[in-house]
């Protein structure tokens, strides 16, 4: 959609609010809608009052409250005239027949005026539907009316991200990159005012785009817009000159702590701009910070600020953070950022561990600009090509340059160390960043200069080095040799960090045992140190646990727990990754969120570092317990991060994730979509096995969510046996359980692979997993009983709930009513608990309502697609198919759907796909016999799952 198009932004994702105020409006006389500015009101109240009118009702608009055609409501510029102009006849009527007074801003209605309309309302003789901010005291005679509940309160809050995504679908036409739609979440917190205009400006200065079918932001890139600055700039009216000033210094040094506004003499300032919502507050252990409470008002307060005001209030921060000692890590990172952009040039051992924490931090885009400062403050005394600018991260030949400016290096001057110590971090920066090829060309000069480095930093930019070239560059036997010659080089005693290296090269390539087998014998060497214990155990852990060692894994890591607490933060992050995955696999899910919650959680306004491999067990950890709205909100945050290579997840892993997430909170073509831009990352960037694995898992159970049950089934099968061939019995049982689950008839063909794969796992979860497959293909309802009360144990509730209606299914089949009558009150105690509802393939499609197939996994692809406005050739490009493909695809998507225009596409998807869930809100009696399983012969086949259509091979064998 053109940015030139004039465009009247909808009224889109606010029905919940139009119902509650039309429900208002036939029960009484009207409501007060109360928000923030921006929210949204007076748009809401127009739309309301709009909708009024269609119905026949009398609407006098008062401040404005009106809509684009302005025929049918008489304007007034105040209440008084309003009411003045009324006639007495007109108030006569009946509860339908009343006027209806619309007023926006009602805060600014006079109080004489205020006071007539509370009369006039309490005697029946008018309604009122009125908007008023909640920072703004009202008129007593307003307040009176729904203090009296003679009108409704309605609050009107900014969008969620859900809302919000849906709001840019309608502006756009299409869909939004996951990582776009936080950035602007991040901007706007859901405020439909800046959110609009930050929109507009992006389209008009084209830094929204839309490529291949999805919509690109990549932040604002230059000084926003005359209108957006303006508009942002009217919330900061009428400050005193203190008020101002601190504007000024969280605009240029926020996050700032209360302490230094304190010092500053700002303390009444902060109050009152707290008051005002200004300002926000944010507590941290025992810091409390400041920061502007709308994050783009900092980019538009520095743009206007004087350089020569920046510059002092910059310089002001840095000394006083200073002062108090720089007690946190980051302080020095900040006091080094500050004074930079305050035109001071820090000491270069400064700029270095400002640049290692930005690193630590995930803050790559700093850190690779403090090493590169670094770099350019030389001398230029013993090599005049040393001297002069860095070299430019946007040149063709970044890489070359760097080296060049390495390679010049003397040997013997003071600066050298300093100088190779920097483009190692600088490596690893690249490497963060997905500049590959450049941080293998920088690292391999850096290591070869001969200049001697710390022990540590050499080693880790070995590492980095090793895992670049196997992992990203596919350079596996080059990187054994550069670990060998490595290894030989610092000798046995500082060797054992790099057979960390070793373990997760193994990891990486499924060599699970050999990665177990070379940790554990350096572990039991006995002359592992720190460093060496932090890279192994928590690598020789993780591939434990994916063995199926569960209490291994355990025992390994609760053996280090004394000691662990003095790992670096990217370790201990791990290991409670890994430990919590270990405590889910037990059966603790309380243990797994106990151990998660050892940490910081992770918040947009945290720069502190999280692995996304912790992001990802807390997602799922939220699944298993009913909670996939937290899961995904937590991982749309995590790919907004852009953290580059993080061992072992991968770019298209909480992307899957994210899928499954909306699968299971039923936003189904959203959850399409989003497994189409997992599915696009996962050809462009380099995976692993493992990780391959997670993502198919969370793509079939997208497709069992959207009603393809026999291919969620098939691919959910092919997943068991690839990972029990792997020697992953966790991963091979968890997938057969979906199988089990989701396909009728599937449990009977794969109970005995299950079972066998269960015994070779320590942990509890697949054991249960296991016996629910077994009870299944039983139809046991007595054993499926047990399997709910022993996931009901372990917290995971939604499970338990599923295999509680699945036990009164067995129990109506046997004639047993009284039994599947409890059961089935247990579920629906169980689901109330958790606030989830049954998954759709419990409510099974009534096959004689309907003989039309359902749309196969590449037609849901394309379907969903298309619903977004895409051509048929972007379609053809997202999915690398041709375009004749892609149109005969549509021709049978029109045909299954039911539909004759790409218009219907979105309806008939979400109709499709919304049929299941409808279902599953039947009384009962209907669940149970819609949901009996399909007649079996005598030897247990069930005809449908062995037909070629469904293409599932269920074989009787022993696990690989």
């Amino acid at each position: 959609m053109s940015s030139d198009v004039v465009f009247h932004w909808p009224i889109t994702a606010r029905e919940a609010e139009l119902h509650a105020v039309e429900r208002a409006l036939d029960r009484g006389n009207g409501a007060l809608l109360v928000g923030d500015p921006g929210v949204g009101k007076s748009l809401l109240l127009a739309t309301a009052l709009e909708r009024a009118a269609d119905e026949g009702k009398t609407v006098l608009s008062v401040g404005g409250a009106s809509w684009s055609s302005g025929t049918r409501a008489r304007g007034f510029g105040s209440l008084a005239e309003c009411l003045e102009s009324i006639e007495p006849s007109t108030l006569d009527g009946t509860a339908s027949d009343r006027p209806l007074v619309g007023i926006d801003d009602a805060h600014l209605v006079d109080s004489a005026s205020g006071d007539r309309l509370h009369r006039l309302v309490a005697a029946g003789r008018l309604a009122v539907l009125a908007t008023s901010r909640q920072d703004a005291p009202t008129p007593a005679g307003i307040d009176k009316l729904w203090v009296e509940r003679l009108i409704d309160h309605v609050e009107v809050a900014p969008f969620d991200r859900t809302a919000m995504g849906n709001v840019l679908r309608a502006r756009l036409g299409g869909h939004t990159d996951t990582a776009t739609l936080e950035r602007l979440w991040a901007a706007t917190h859901g405020n439909a005012l800046m959110l609009r205009e930050l929109v507009e400006h992006a389209l008009e200065d084209e830094s929204l785009r839309c490529v291949d079918g999805t919509w690109l932001w990549q932040g604002l890139t230059e000084r926003p817009g005359k209108r957006l600055s303006n508009v942002i700039s009217l919330g900061l009216r009428d400050l005193s000159h203190e008020e101002h000033e601190l504007v000024n210094m969280l605009a240029v040094a926020e996050p700032l702590e209360a302490d230094i506004a304190v010092a500053s003499g700002l303390a009444h300032a902060a109050e009152s701009l707290d008051l005002r919502g200004i300002v926000k507050v944010e507590r941290n252990g025992s810091r409390v910070d400041l920061r502007l409470a709308v994050p783009l008002s900092r980019v538009v307060v520095a743009s206007r600020m004087s350089d020569l005001t920046a510059q002092r209030l910059r310089r002001q921060v840095a000394d006083a953070l200073e002062r108090t000692g720089a007690r946190r890590e980051e302080d020095m990172l900040r006091i080094v950022s500050l004074r930079i952009e305050a035109g001071l040039v820090p000491e270069r051992q400064q700029l270095l561990v400002a640049a290692r924490t930005a690193m630590r931090m995930r803050d790559c885009v700093l850190a690779e600009r403090l090493c590169l400062l670094t770099l350019r403050d030389i001398p230029p005394g013993a090599d005049t090509a040393m001297g002069g600018p860095a070299p430019d991260p946007d040149s063709a030949d970044y890489g070359a340059d760097l080296c060049r400016v390495v390679t010049r290096v003397d040997k013997g001057a003071g600066h050298a160390t300093d100088c190779v110590r920097a483009a190692l971090l600088l490596g690893q920066v690249l490497v963060a960043k997905g500049c590959h090829q450049e941080a293998e060309t920088v690292l391999a000069t850096a290591l070869e200069s001969g200049v001697e480095v710390p022990h540590p930093e050499y080693i880790a930019a070995v590492h980095t080095r090793v895992i670049n070239m196997a992992w990203r560059l596919g350079r596996v036997p080059d990187a054994g040799t550069v670990l060998d010659r490595a290894v030989t080089a610092i000798g046995p005693a500082h060797a054992g960090m790099l057979h960390g290296t070793r373990v997760k090269i193994a990891v990486l390539s499924d060599r699970l045992q050999e990665a177990v087998d070379i940790g554990e014998a350096v572990l039991r060497s006995g002359t592992a140190g720190l460093s060496v214990t932090q890279a192994l155990v928590p690598a020789v852990a993780y591939a434990r646990t994916e063995l199926g060692d569960t209490t291994g894994a355990l025992e390994l890591l609760n053996s280090y727990r004394d000691v662990s607490f003095d790992w670096d933060s990217d370790s201990l992050v791990l290991v409670n990754a890994v430990a919590a995955r270990c405590s889910y696999l037990s059966g603790n899910l309380k243990g797994a969120a106990d151990t998660l919650d050892a940490l910081p959680r992770y918040d947009a306004s945290d720069r502190w570092p999280v692995l996304l491999e912790t992001i990802i067990a807390r997602s799922q950890l939220l699944r298993l317990l009913g909670q996939p709205e937290r899961a995904v909100a937590l991982l749309r945050q995590a790919i907004a991060l852009e953290t580059g290579y993080e061992w072992p997840t991968t770019r298209a892993w909480p992307l899957a994730q994210l899928a499954g997430a909306l699968a299971e909170l039923g936003q189904h073509p959203e959850a399409l979509r989003t497994l189409v831009e997992a599915r696009s990352v996962q050809r462009m960037a380099v995976s692993h096995p493992i990780a391959e694995d997670e993502i198919a898992h969370d793509r079939a159970l997208v497709l069992a969510h959207t009603g393809d049950r026999s291919g969620a089934a098939a691919q959910a099968v092919e997943l068991g046996e690839r990972a029990a061939a792997a020697g992953r019995p966790v991963t091979a049982v968890t997938a057969l359980h979906l199988a089990a689950r989701v396909k009728d008839g599937a449990a009977f063909r794969i109970r005995k692979q299950a079972q066998l794969l269960a015994a070779k796992s320590t942990g509890g979860v697949v054991r249960v997993m296991a016996d629910h497959i077994q009870a299944l293909a039983e139809a046991d309802g007595n054993a499926l009983t047990r399997v709910s009360a022993q996931f009901r144990d372990m917290g995971a509730l939604p499970m338990a709930a599923e295999a509680a209606a699945q036990a009164a299914r067995a129990y109506r089949a046997s004639s047993q009513r009284r039994k599947s009558r409890e059961a089935w009150a247990t579920c629906q105690d169980l689901l109330r608990d958790c606030g989830c509802s049954l998954p759709p393939w419990l409510a099974r499609e009534n096959r004689q309502e309907s003989d039309v197939a359902p749309l196969t996994p590449r037609e849901r692809e394309v379907a969903a697609l298309a619903s977004t406005g895409l051509s048929n050739r972007d379609i053809a490009e997202q999915l690398v198919v041709s375009v004749r493909t892609v149109e005969n695809h549509l021709h049978r998507i029109y045909h299954k759907l039911g539909i004759t225009a790409r218009n219907d596409l979105k309806r008939g998807l979400e109709q499709a796909t919304a049929q299941p869930e409808e279902a599953s809100r039947m009384a009962p009696v209907q669940l149970i016999r819609s949901a009996e399983p399909e007649p079996v012969t005598e030897d247990g086949r069930e005809g449908d799952l062995l037909s070629d259509e469904c293409g599932i091979r269920f074989a009787d064998r022993p696990a690989s």
